[in-house]
């Protein structure tokens, strides 16, 4: 089924107070890590990489999932998909006619341009009779009619099968500046010792990490969600004895930013692997940062064992390896958002830079998700101005379902992820083609979201933007200009469908099955 850019652009709305579960097999594709191999070529404009996939013999089917990165071609993609190395151990099943047709260990199929990044989806099962460290390479090549061809491949292993199983979900309370400590855990029920895991923490901003350890990486990019800022991987070498569970060391925890909207609601996941199941995995995250206070360690309940084996180990149960944690932020503080005013002075025939944007007067930052209220920019166009450039988080208002960055709209809807600290700004970047001499004026308005939600002042919500403006303004300049927003009543809903709320993948990080508890 075809996807459409609105119906991405409104899953990022929807995770307000949601984080998305992150299993042995992540939905998200975030940015690749430095120094990893994701083991895709670029070729002709476009890049492709498919999931490495770990099998234990017995154990349940793995996705292997091909992608594209960069700019979305404005083409077809015809795919072949080359699994005869590992058709004596893996069966491989990709998606019914028409999307694909099987001649032997080959299929052929076809993506458009709409299914990108995503192209292809196959399911990886290992055959009865399969042997642990036996290996092979599914190979894919994707052909463009106008951007050339790119290859890669997928590493498929058998390793040996583990059960790991993360420990209860987590509550806490703080206010804004509070420590609070963390208590995860995990388990082994399996018949296999665990010789070490890795612990993945995606998280909301109030769940920041109070210190950074030497054997964890953090992101500086974000999680595995635009509401996710807080990103880091935590590696032990720890062995888990079957039947044993081990917790993070007691110096692990939280500090609540000083600035987190209060009170709200704040969420993360916390989701364990075995080592070989994240070096499948890694290349999807950017985690660029090295720790360097200490070392992080795990406190076993029962004794160590050493194992006898080597071979690489993979979960046979994933989708019980996650822990939900909910911070409750106690206090009282709000931001105060204003609408900058825009004066440009420009010629007839024209194009000038124009910034469109708020100012945050705080106290508290925006966009922390939870009960934090999230931001929408409609920017209307001046009469007798063109916008022939606009940002790619800005869609046309009157035609929802385009591609951002549209040029020509007489009003757009824009929006942004980032956490917005106060005295901070976001200014984005159009240009506009001066068509009709004579004061021209538009609006910058601020909405708010969910329904019924306001910012401390909604009086500065409104400002204009003025071109050529009787008084004379400053043309040339980049729009970010003192703020004199207009008063004006808050508009209390943006329209039912920017108000998507995606509830169901929290509830889904605090399903459980049976586990240990530490």
């Amino acid at each position: 089924m075809r996807k459409h850019a609105m119906r991405h652009w409104l899953a990022g709305l929807g995770v307000v107070g949601v984080c998305v579960v992150a299993t042995a097999a992540p939905a998200p594709a975030a940015p690749t890590s430095p120094g990893a191999a994701p083991g895709g070529v670029a070729a002709a404009g476009f890049t492709t990489s498919a999931d490495n996939v770990t099998l234990a013999p017995g154990g349940p089917d793995r996705t292997v999932v091909l992608r594209t990165s960069g700019e979305k071609l404005q083409d077809s993609y015809a795919i072949t998909v080359d699994y005869g190395a590992v058709d004596a151990f893996a069966e491989v099943r990709g998606p019914a006619v028409p999307a694909c047709t099987r001649a032997g260990t080959v299929l052929t199929c076809t993506a458009y341009q709409e299914d990108a990044p995503e192209l292809l989806a196959l399911s990886v099962r290992p055959r009865p009779g399969a042997r642990v460290d036996q290996e092979g390479r599914i190979r894919f090549t994707v052909t463009t009619t106008a951007s050339g061809t790119s290859s890669t491949a997928s590493t498929v292993l058998i390793g040996e099968g583990v059960d790991l199983v993360a420990g209860p979900a987590v509550t806490l309370t703080g206010g804004p500046g509070a420590t609070v400590p963390v208590g995860l855990s995990v388990g082994n029920r399996g018949q296999e010792t665990a010789r070490g895991v890795v612990l993945l923490v995606s998280a909301m901003y109030g769940l920041t990490p109070s210190k950074r350890y030497q054997n964890c990486r953090y992101g500086s990019r974000g999680g595995l969600t635009n509401w996710t800022p807080n990103l880091f991987v935590c590696t032990f070498d720890d062995e888990i004895a079957p039947g044993r569970a081990v917790r993070v060391g007691g110096s692990f925890g939280v500090t609540v930013p000083g600035d987190v909207s209060a009170p709200n609601t704040q969420t993360g996941t916390a989701t364990w692997f075995t080592t070989q199941d994240w070096a499948d995995v890694q290349s999807r995250y950017t985690l660029d940062q090295q720790g360097t206070g200490g070392v992080l360690r795990l406190e076993p309940t029962g004794a160590r064992l050493p194992g006898a084996s080597r071979a690489a180990q993979t979960d046979v149960r994933p989708a019980d390896n996650d822990t939900a944690v909910e911070l409750t932020v106690t206090g009282n503080q709000r931001a105060d958002l204003a609408a900058d005013e825009v004066r440009v002075t420009a010629r007839v025939g024209e194009t000038v830079p124009v910034k469109i944007g708020y100012t945050n007067r705080g106290p508290a930052s925006s966009s922390n998700g939870g009960r934090d209220f999230y931001t929408i920019v409609r920017m209307t166009v001046p009469k007798g101005v063109t916008a022939v450039k606009a940002p790619r988080n800005c869609l046309d208002a009157d035609i929802q379902d385009e591609e951002g960055g549209r040029p020509g709209a007489r009003a757009y809807l824009c929006y942004q992820y980032d956490v917005i600290h106060p005295g901070g700004k976001v200014a984005l970047p159009f240009s506009f083609r001066i068509d009709r001499a004579g004061t021209l004026t538009g609006e910058t308005e601020l909405l708010y979201g969910p329904v019924d939600t306001e910012d401390l002042d909604p009086r500065n919500d409104t400002a204009r933007i003025l071109v050529n403006p009787a008084s004379g303004g400053q043309g040339g300049d980049d729009g970010s200009l003192p703020i004199t927003g207009s008063p004006t009543g808050l508009v209390a809903t943006v329209g039912g469908l920017l108000l998507v709320a995606g509830a169901g993948s929290y509830l889904a990080a605090r399903r459980r099955r049976s586990r240990f508890v530490a």
